[in-house]
């Protein structure tokens, strides 16, 4: 009975049937609470939502179920054969919600909007620092700074991009601004 639950289960994954596939990892884990499997049906659980995850610029509430159920995967299971799977999709996940806040960003900064735009930005920097965007929003808020006049947070977060990313593109037009004004 238990194998055929978790065949059912896999069945419905494969076939893209995610709430299918749902109702059957909850039965699962709810008739075979110690089973073997139990490591393998958590990963199923993530990556169905990982799975749903879409651009950027839509809905992330898949991306943080994933998020969710991939780091209790990590707490529970740290050694499992699922880890390393689990860790290269967290970090893509943090991609997938950076980007997403950068998008947002760079909206309000089209309309002008400084202040939500800074917050957007600053939450690139403290909540996903290891991702590519962490560039694009130091440079970002040194454009912001200077616009507004703000010329010693401009070079605060020149200074900051300088020091971790001088060799990139994003450094290299941080470092035109400062040096024309």
């Amino acid at each position: 009975a238990p194998r055929a639950t978790l065949m059912i289960m896999y069945i419905y994954y494969e076939s893209g049937s995610y709430v299918e596939c749902l109702e059957y990892a909850n039965k699962f884990k709810k008739l075979y609470p110690v089973d073997k499997n139990i490591q393998y049906i958590e990963y199923i659980v993530g990556s169905v939502f990982y799975e749903q995850i879409t651009v950027p610029a839509r809905d992330n509430r898949y991306a943080f179920e994933a998020l969710k159920q991939f780091n209790k995967i990590l707490k529970l299971y740290p050694n499992s054969k699922y880890a390393e799977d689990v860790k290269l999709k967290i970090d893509l996940i943090y991609e997938q919600l950076a980007g997403k806040e950068m998008y947002i960003a760079r909206y309000y900064m089209k309309k002008s909007n400084w202040i939500p735009a800074i917050k957007r930005l600053n939450s690139i920097i403290d909540n996903y620092g290891s991702t590519i965007y962490v560039n694009e929003a130091l440079h970002r808020l040194v454009e912001i700074y200077y616009k507004l006049g703000n010329f010693n947070e401009a070079k605060k977060y020149a200074a900051i991009l300088g020091y971790n990313f001088n060799d990139s593109d994003w450094y290299k037009k941080t470092y035109k601004i400062i040096k024309d004004k």
